[in-house]
């Protein structure tokens, strides 16, 4: 698969490059993105030279995951990527630089990788799951704005970074679902 880049009416997102090095190492130096992702704590500038090298462009090349830059303003804001496609279904990934969270990008961004994932001329999935660690309510929320649904929480599911094991929560959302937002048990009202 070739990469496709996406528009939405405040982001560009595409494929990221050599040239986003310094600001996915960057941004990967927040304490939420390491706490809550699965970027590698410490954060070294040889992680984002690997991720752009040797994860984006042979996994856009194999067909097994989508990855894109969010670009405001041609600044790189944040990370989105459908991964571990295969059979009909993927996975939704991301995260945002601070400065950028809480203005609706995020969300912005997700429906463009939703709608490219669902339709027949992108991915063609019929399902994208979600998943993040119990407890990352930021996460969570962006999910159920999209309309994923809560599927439960995974006792003792996941792996955290000082390597106990903790509850992971999980979710999904269907090519024929409403994307109206549902009610998780996990969050606020």
């Amino acid at each position: 698969m070739i990469p496709v880049n996406l528009s939405t009416a405040r982001l560009e997102l595409s494929a990221p490059t050599s040239a986003d090095v310094d600001a996915i190492f960057e941004i990967c130096q927040d304490p939420d993105v390491q706490r809550w992702t699965t970027v590698p704590s410490p954060y070294r500038r040889e992680h984002a030279i690997g991720f752009v090298e040797r994860v984006v462009a042979p996994r856009w090349e194999d067909g097994t995951e989508a990855t894109w830059a969010l670009r405001l303003d041609d600044e790189l804001i944040g990370m989105i990527s459908l991964l571990a496609v295969e059979d009909g279904k993927g996975e939704l990934g991301y995260w945002m630089s601070p400065r950028f969270r809480r203005q609706g990008l995020l969300h912005e961004a997700c429906r463009a990788a939703i709608d490219f994932g669902f339709a027949s001329d992108g991915l063609g999935l019929q399902r994208i799951g979600w998943r993040a660690l119990g407890g990352n309510v930021g996460s969570a929320s962006v999910a159920r704005s999209l309309g994923f649904r809560f599927e439960g929480a995974v006792r003792l599911g996941a792996r955290a970074k000082d390597g106990t094991r903790v509850d992971e929560w999980i979710a999904g959302i269907l090519s024929t679902d409403d994307r109206t937002p549902v009610v998780w048990q996990v969050l606020p009202s």
